[in-house]
């Protein structure tokens, strides 16, 4: 009698496992925990999603096990798997062991995770409270509205680089999507693949967020992670680029940790910096727009060395740094003025001869006739204060160098906050030593009202290569800090001159920047 109890007690335990554990299962190369929602308007996807895994399992060499349920999930289950595809499950309604046991898995690296579309509703569902660290993963993001009535979309690659993307065509159509918006971008805390074109939704949609990323990962996690906005249609399973994301997507995520990538696909750029020194200068007699900007980038560098990650300093004097002490900072930020005393500029002209950094915004790059400081004319590209619109007015930015490390993450084009945007005669693009980062697209003009720009080459980010620089035409008034994607492009130049030399070839892991005679 034990011994039959024994055997119908596992019976049954073995039934209620198999009610929420079930796949076609197998020893293979490597383990996936497939995590789905059935039933309701995603089981379309999820069906194909699973036929399409089915399918792959024997070309990529993975068994896969599909649960619909977290109660069997805890560390010793999730131990099992190199990989979790979070097949439109939403993240709410999990145990407290199960969310105990995925956030050691993704923090530790214990694997890898792909999360499609339903995985995003974040927020107050069900009668479920948000689950604070899965919003953070995805980059602090909450839920806010989606198309509830479907619509097609283009999706623009702007990785190229990234594994996920690997024989990606630069931009596909992604069908009968519902688009979910959120409260604010993830674009500042996370790494973005992919984003959608909204003015190629078809049937148009109100409901946009502007710049909208559609795929990213999150890098400060160990686990190698990625997320795709769209999932909602079994339509995607015709979409040869959808299905190569995903392909690529389960062996790369499921291949190695977070840090394996950094050094086999940007070994420059993660490279771990050393502390570093940082002065910002910035001039309180200006116009009211010049010093409104200034503060606003003080806070914003001040928010950028939380945890003092580096030495930071302001000044109002330059008179304060000759080249002697200038010499012993890595960059100079140069907010809304520049070197005006002949000490001055001769300390600064040394300062990036030697090596220095500078980044430049709006009016530090400002001259004219009145300026006759030639070396800084040709230090700016040969370019002379021309003209400018007013008054100010948010623009559409194209990317002249997609694969730069500045712009690499940024959409092939934005709208920039309002400012008042100058041009350059001759236009610095006519420089040999200039690379044009970003410009003014050409459907903004006529810009302006008062003073307008008609037409003409407006370069508003570039470098010249022979020296540690970035020159950055924003810079007027209060608005220039609200745009996501703009304080991406600031944190993207900063970094890049701390991470180049002045030859501008990317400093070995723990090299540091040099500035000596």
């Amino acid at each position: 009698m034990k011994t039959t109890g024994s055997f119908l007690l596992l019976s049954v335990c073995v039934c209620l496992l198999a009610a929420c554990v079930s796949g076609p299962f197998q020893e293979k190369g490597f383990k996936v925990l497939v995590l789905t929602e059935r039933g309701g308007q995603h089981e379309g996807f999820t069906a194909a999603g699973l036929k399409w895994l089915e399918e792959k399992s024997e070309e990529l060499n993975f068994g896969f096990t599909e649960i619909n349920s977290t109660e069997p999930v805890d560390e010793a289950f999730l131990s099992d798997y190199q990989l979790i595809i979070q097949l439109d499950y939403p993240p709410y309604g999990w145990t407290e062991a199960a969310q105990r046991a995925f956030r050691s898995y993704i923090d530790e690296g214990l694997g890898g995770w792909i999360g499609f579309h339903h995985a995003s509703l974040l927020g107050e569902f069900d009668g479920y409270p948000m689950w604070q660290w899965f919003s953070d993963f995805l980059g602090g993001i909450r839920f806010d509205n989606y198309i509830a009535s479907l619509a097609d979309g283009t999706v623009y690659v702007e990785d190229t680089k990234h594994p996920v993307m690997e024989g990606v065509n630069p931009s596909f159509l992604i069908p009968d999507d519902e688009f979910y918006t959120f409260d604010k971008n993830p674009r500042p805390r996370v790494q973005v693949l992919a984003n959608v074109d909204e003015s190629s939704y078809r049937p148009g949609s109100e409901i946009r967020m502007g710049d909208h990323p559609v795929v990213w990962v999150n890098p400060s996690k160990k686990a190698r992670n990625v997320y795709f906005l769209p999932g909602h249609s079994p339509k995607l399973f015709e979409s040869e680029d959808f299905k190569r994301m995903f392909s690529n997507a389960i062996q790369w995520a499921s291949s190695g940790s977070r840090e394996q990538v950094a050094a086999e696909v940007y070994p420059a750029d993660y490279a771990r910096a050393p502390r570093f020194k940082a002065l910002v200068y910035y001039t309180t007699r200006a116009e009211k727009a010049h010093v409104d900007f200034a503060e606003q980038g003080l806070e914003f560098f001040r928010r950028l060395n939380y945890g003092e990650g580096f030495v930071l300093e302001a000044t109002t004097d330059l008179s304060a740094y000759p080249y002697e002490k200038l010499k012993a900072y890595d960059i100079v930020v140069m907010l809304n003025a520049s070197p005006t005393s002949a000490e001055e500029r001769e300390a600064f002209r040394r300062y990036m001869e030697q090596g220095g950094g500078w980044m430049g915004f709006h009016a530090a790059a400002y001259n004219d006739r009145h300026t006759n400081w030639p070396w800084f004319v040709d230090f700016l590209g040969g370019g002379v204060f021309y003209c400018n619109n007013w008054p100010p007015q948010p623009v559409k930015i194209r990317s002249d160098q997609a694969d730069h490390p500045i712009t690499r993450n940024l959409p092939p084009s934005f709208i920039a906050p309002e400012s008042e945007w100058y041009q350059w005669k001759p236009s610095p693009r006519e420089n040999k030593d200039v690379e044009v980062l970003l410009s003014l697209a050409e459907e903004n003009y006529p810009l302006g009202i008062k003073d307008v720009v008609f037409s003409g080459d407006v370069p508003v980010v570039w470098t010249n290569t022979k020296y540690r620089m970035i020159y950055l035409n924003m810079g007027h008034g209060d608005d220039e800090f609200t745009d996501a994607t703009q304080k991406l492009l600031f944190v993207n130049a900063f970094r890049w001159v701390l991470s180049t030399n002045k030859k501008g070839d990317p400093f070995q892991p723990g090299g540091g920047i040099s500035v000596e005679e």
